[in-house]
């Protein structure tokens, strides 16, 4: 009964001890590009950073910040991940897509 009660508890603190909080995911210097849905303003390319953390995107730049919390995903945005790209889509005001590797891919 001991030894069981021993090697739950050590058990139990080993994984207490493997468990690492989540960390962010953050992508510095990365390019994003700002399309409005009205067509009359041109579209926009700026360097940007990009982080996420349990879900929720964060893009900051010297100029503009977004906000994509992962509770809203479907009712306020869209989100399309692709090998090359991120891309945001907030219907009738927006897109945003971030090349993390800095640059568009070749077509």
């Amino acid at each position: 009964m001991i030894s069981t009660t021993v090697t739950t508890a050590a058990a139990a603190l080993a994984l207490m001890v493997l468990h690492t909080p989540a960390q962010a995911d953050t992508v510095k210097d990365a390019l994003c590009e700002l399309s409005r849905a009205d067509t009359s303003i041109p579209t926009e390319e700026f360097r940007c950073d990009f982080s996420q953390f349990q879900g929720n995107a964060y893009i900051d730049s010297n100029r503009w910040a977004f906000k994509f919390p992962y509770a809203e995903q479907g009712k306020t945005f869209r989100r399309q991940a692709t090998e090359d790209f991120l891309r945001f889509y907030r219907d009738g005001q927006y897109t945003l897509t971030i090349y993390q590797s800095g640059r568009k891919p070749k077509p």
